[in-house]
Parts: structure tokens; sequence; C-alpha cells
């Protein structure tokens, strides 16, 4: 009779055990996210901490955690590569603490906080949900560096006349020396200097004539504004931006920049402010593909005290209505020298324009 009874009670000792182990860590196992990092390049790693807490008296002999990264984000820095599943344990009152590095892939604000602990009592015999990110991170992919060798077209009001012409450096100035960055030319290579120094160097030139430019980035696609977005053609826009910005900075121009774009975390650019290319990375960085505002707040400042705004405005758009349009060709008449830069999508061909490909989405 007593044989009988041993294997009877093993099998209720083995229902009731999972019960009993999950009654006992049941709301007492959190988890958290951290990372010292909150911008990155595009292919950068940023190193993520994920910590389990145990504070109940029963150990965690099998914890999974599993990680589900938005789009933006990978585990991998050239393939895409969202999910990531890691096997542990965490003892009695007590913490275990994961490392893990996550990669950009596209620019923009990403949240990271799909993170999940399952877990079971060590048999396997009844897997439970343990806790959930109790937080979330914020990453911010800054733009894709690209290099541009585009010269903005400056013109000069010869009487009533304006002439457009080509604002180059003058190479017969140098004002000094700067670290190589990628994208300038090799004749500009200071090689004294680089063999004195060890690292290698370019010249830095006077530009022409000091140049102030007024550059506005434009994410309305339609009227009204808020209806609808285009994250391909932004997408585009920024990485001109950036590419272009470095190169004027490099020029030693003075961009005064203004957008209408959502951005997070941040105070919205609506008014035109000094900026340099590392701020204006940064801005765009947390920049979304939808417009706060129209881009008529944008252009009537200038329209209404034109004498406050630098006399170059380079617009970064890929849609303006007629209503805009009339105000850009009213600023032209008043002597600012427009320029609308239009996004460039890359094709089998090349790159192409993508105004006319918007107008067919849009």
């Amino acid at each position: 009779m007593i044989w009988f009874l041993v294997p009877l009670a093993i099998l209720i000792l083995a229902w009731l055990w999972p019960l009993l182990w999950y009654a006992a860590v049941q709301g007492r196992v959190e988890c958290a996210i951290a990372s010292e990092r909150r911008e990155c390049e595009a292919g950068e790693g940023v190193p993520v901490e994920i910590d389990v807490i145990n504070r109940s008296f029963i150990p965690l002999p099998f914890t999974q955690v599993r990680v589900r990264l938005p789009e933006g984000l990978s585990f991998h820095p050239s393939v895409a590569r969202p999910d990531l599943s890691v096997i542990t344990r965490v003892w009695i009152k007590s913490r275990a603490r994961i490392r893990v590095q996550v990669y950009g892939v596209r620019r923009g604000p990403q949240i990271l906080s799909d993170v999940s602990v399952v877990g079971h009592e060590g048999f396997g015999l009844a897997v439970r949900p343990l806790a959930s990110a109790a937080n979330a991170i914020w990453l911010a992919i800054r733009p894709a560096r690209r290099a541009s060798h585009a010269h903005p077209p400056f013109r000069t009001v010869q009487g009533f006349r304006a002439a457009p012409r080509a604002l180059v450096e003058d190479e017969t100035s140098v004002r000094g020396v700067r670290p190589y960055q990628y994208g300038d030319p090799v004749r500009h290579i200071d090689w004294r200097a680089t063999a004195r120094l060890g690292d290698l160097v370019v010249k830095q030139f006077f530009p022409t004539t000091n140049r102030h430019l007024l550059v506005l980035l434009n994410a309305q696609v339609i009227e009204p504004h808020w209806l609808r977005h285009h994250r391909e053609a932004f997408e585009a826009l920024c990485e001109q931006l950036s590419a272009w910005a470095d190169g004027l900075h490099r020029g030693g121009a003075e961009v005064l920049f203004a957008t209408n774009a959502s951005v997070s975390l941040r105070q919205l650019k609506s008014a035109p402010d000094r900026i340099t290319p590392s701020a204006l990375r940064s801005l765009l960085a947390h920049a979304h593909p939808y417009a706060a505002f129209g881009l008529e707040a944008l252009l009537l400042p200038v329209l209404r005290a034109p004498d406050a705004y630098p006399g170059e405005l380079i617009l970064f758009s890929s849609w303006e209505s007629a209503r805009h349009a009339a105000v850009l060709r009213q600023l032209e008449r008043m002597g600012k020298a427009v320029q609308v830069v239009r996004p460039k999508f890359c094709a089998e061909e090349g790159e192409t324009n993508g105004h006319h490909d918007l107008l067919h989405r849009a």
C-alpha cells in the first residue's frame, strides 16, 4: 500500500510545485533597461544593459530574456536582426545583468521597450511570464554621413539685375589646418603638417566672401499638413541637408536653420537660429517625418521682415502648395536668392529626383 502512495505523492508534488513556485515569485521579479548613450551614428554600436531583479526568497533557475527591437535598430551592424533571446539564472534576492550591443539602422528617434522575462521552476513543467520592462530608453540615430561637393549658387546684385555665380574657397589664403574629414579633396591635404603632426590634416582657406544662409527643412507633403507624411522623401532630405551643412561649414558659411518637422525631446526649431553641423545632425536625429505646422509659418516671417534674414534661402522640400510657390516667387522679387532642393532617391540607374514620385503617391 505504501509503494502505491509514493508514485501518487510524486505526481501530486509535480503538479503542485510549479503552482507554488510561480505563486512565490509572481510580482517579485523586475526588469529594467538602461543605456548611457542617447545618440549614435548609423551602424555604430550602443551598449544596452538589461537587469533582471529577483526580490523573492525563491531562486529562478531558468530565466529567458526576450528582446524585440523597433524597426530602426538591430543587433547586427549590417544585417536586420531585431530579436534576441538570452537564458540565465537569478538567485535569491539578487540580480542578473545582461549587456548587449544595439546598432542603429535608420535615422530618427527609436524607442526600446519591448523586453519580457519568462521562466520556469527548473524542470520545465510550466513556463510562465515573470516580468516586462518597467521603463523605456530613447535612442536617436543621426543621418548617415555622405560627402557632398555641391556648391549652392550665390547671387550678386549688379544694379537691378541679379547675376548668379558660384562661390568657392579662395585657395590662396590659408587660415590653418584641421583633421581630415571624409569627402575633403586630396589637393587640400597639407603633407608637411601631416608628416610633422603624425595625423592626416588638410588646409583651411578663407572664403571669397562671408556667407550667411537661411536653410529651411519642410516636412509637409500635402494640404492640410497633418493629413499625410512621406518617410522616404524626408529621410533623403535629412541626408542631403546633413551633407550640405558639412560642406557649407568647411567653406566658412554661417547657417540659420528652421524646420516644421516634429522633434522629440527637443524644442521645435520654428524660428531661424544659428546652428553648427554637429548640432544640426543631432537635431535631425530626433526629427520625425511629420509636419508640426505648415510651411507658410516658416516663410511668412521672412516675407514680412526680409532685412532681418540672409539674402540666400535654401529650402529642402519635396512638396509646396500654390500659396507656398507664390511666396517663394515674391521673395525672389524682393532680392532673395531662393533655391529648392528636392529629395534624391537611389534607383537602379542612379540617383533620381523624387518630386514626381511624391506627387503620384500623395
